[in-house]
């Protein structure tokens, strides 16, 4: 079973108090300010040329413009988040149109291949999107996965065992 993730400094910072030391905070802003671009995140044409996939897209840009961390690396997991959005309105519908063809039919073998589609479809929509969010997380692809690879103390100085510390000593002085 993992933890929880860890929260993002600025997120630790706004809460007022934490159970980090201060070498810790420093060192892991430090980090998460690495792995910032600057740059900004842009919608790709075919989420451009959905309505609903834009619409999701403009909401989302109005959301994380105060985000830090969310930048042009973040683009593909946002267009796609978009489009999977539209798909799901999309099967939505589409469902809606078929539970209407199912009522006014009267044949139950009809009937059943209507309810199989709708079923496969849904099963393979789900599907897409577990795929999806496992690469996403394994690549970085989104900011918590980013500030989760942000190792949780900074790294101390290896300090030598007393026994190696004698050991060499021991060859300088032979």
């Amino acid at each position: 079973m993992a933890g929880r993730p860890s929260k993002p400094v600025q997120l630790l910072k706004l809460e007022g108090k934490s159970h980090r030391t201060k070498k810790e905070l420093e060192h892991r802003e430090k980090m998460e300010k690495s792995l910032y671009t600057g740059t900004k995140f842009k919608e790709s044409p075919a989420v451009k040329s959905d309505p609903v996939a834009h619409k999701e897209f403009l909401r989302l840009k109005k959301l994380y413009k105060h985000i830090e961390y969310v930048d042009g690396l973040d683009e593909q997991i946002i267009n796609r988040y978009c489009m999977l959005v539209s798909q799901e309105n999309a099967l939505q519908e589409r469902i809606k149109e078929i539970e209407q063809l199912i009522s006014e039919l009267d044949d139950p073998k009809e009937k059943l291949e209507y309810y199989k589609t709708v079923s496969n479809t849904t099963t393979k929509l789900n599907q897409t999107r577990d795929m999806l969010l496992k690469l996403e997380d394994r690549l970085f692809l989104n900011p918590t996965a980013r500030v989760k690879a942000i190792p949780k103390t900074p790294q101390e100085d290896e300090e030598s065992s007393p026994m190696a510390k004698f050991l060499k000593k021991r060859e300088r002085n032979a």
